[in-house]
């Protein structure tokens, strides 16, 4: 059996994404328990010049292609490598592109699969994972058989690693091994609409305010935005936000919309649910604002305050543009 830690490290403009940069350092402290390296799989515009991801905790990679064809066209030239590498695993980002490949991989090489989950580990030479189910109200821990094959396939939800920083140190670079493309290599780009910049960086924002069914409205979320603007943050959302039509689905954080980690999490008319503590419960700091006092997010919130978001908000804001001097 391999003890390599393979990963999907996804290039878009020139630049590795965030998720390929949490894979990486991810991939490293697994490799570490393992007594493997970390090797990524690099593709998409920039990824020749993956040697980068060195800094970020590969010790060598494998370049898939670097061309902006989708992610799925890569999937033979990732399964070639997979095969040659015989990893203990391949992490892929839980994004669009990480479950295309992902799925590939599980299904040219017949390779088990789990995910997407919260966390992995290494015991005893075995792959180790643990999945929120029900809900988010029970925690699976799960492995493959002894009978299964050497590699598995772990889908990684967002956040579940923190990228290194400060890193230096370059990753030698060696082309995939040759693969007939197949079906998959035959997919185009039809069509692209990039989201907004704030959309985008969701899960990449150090403060997010958060707005719930107790917004009321899609004006509402003006106020939101001011105060995320003033803390240089990003606006999310619950789910009856984004149900109302306030606010893009894009916003929308919890079981079925984005897993976050900021520094802050500002909860804004929120209950707090099961299913939206899912996607926010790892924030490092929680900050609730609730007319109820027995809303649920109180039970898990660092500071819970009660009363009206329309009235503490717009102070909140004026206070903070004060103090730094806006």
């Amino acid at each position: 059996m391999g003890r390599e830690i393979a990963f999907l490290a996804e290039f878009v403009g020139g630049s590795p994404t965030h998720a390929a940069l949490e894979l990486a350092a991810g991939a490293a402290d697994l490799a570490t328990q393992s007594g493997g390296s970390a090797v990524a799989l690099a593709y998409g515009p920039g990824a020749k010049a993956a040697g980068s991801l060195g800094a970020a905790g590969a010790s060598r990679v494998v370049l898939l292609g670097d061309d902006p064809s989708p992610a799925i066209t890569h999937a033979a030239a990732a399964a070639a490598a997979a095969g040659e590498l015989e990893p203990l695993a391949v992490l892929a980002p839980a994004t669009p592109n990480g479950r295309d490949l992902a799925a590939a991989l599980v299904g040219l090489l017949g390779l088990p699969a789990f995910g997407p989950v919260r966390a992995v580990r290494i015991e005893e030479g075995r792959v180790r994972t643990e999945q929120a189910t029900l809900q988010g109200t029970v925690i699976t821990v799960s492995e493959p058989t002894e009978t299964a094959p050497a590699t598995s396939v772990v889908l990684v939800l967002p956040s579940t690693f923190t990228p290194r920083e400060g890193g230096s140190g370059s990753a030698a670079v060696a082309e995939a091994p040759k693969a007939e493309a197949g079906p998959l290599g035959k997919a185009k780009i039809v069509e692209s609409h990039p989201a907004e910049a704030a959309v985008a960086n969701l899960e990449e924002a150090h403060v997010i305010v958060a707005g719930g069914r107790g917004v009321g409205s899609a004006d509402g979320f003006a106020i939101l935005q001011e105060l995320a603007t003033a803390l240089g943050g990003a606006v999310g959302a619950s789910r009856a936000a984004a149900d109302a039509g306030w606010v893009p689905y894009q916003l929308q954080i919890g079981q079925t919309g984005k897993v976050v980690k900021p520094a802050l999490y500002v909860g804004c008319g929120i209950s707090g649910a099961i299913q939206h503590r899912v996607g926010m419960q790892t924030a490092e700091n929680v900050l609730a604002i609730n007319k109820d006092p027995d809303a649920p997010i109180g039970e898990f919130a660092d500071l819970f305050v009660v009363g009206d978001l329309f009235t503490i908000l717009p102070k909140l804001t004026a206070e903070i543009r004060r103090r730094k001097g806006l």
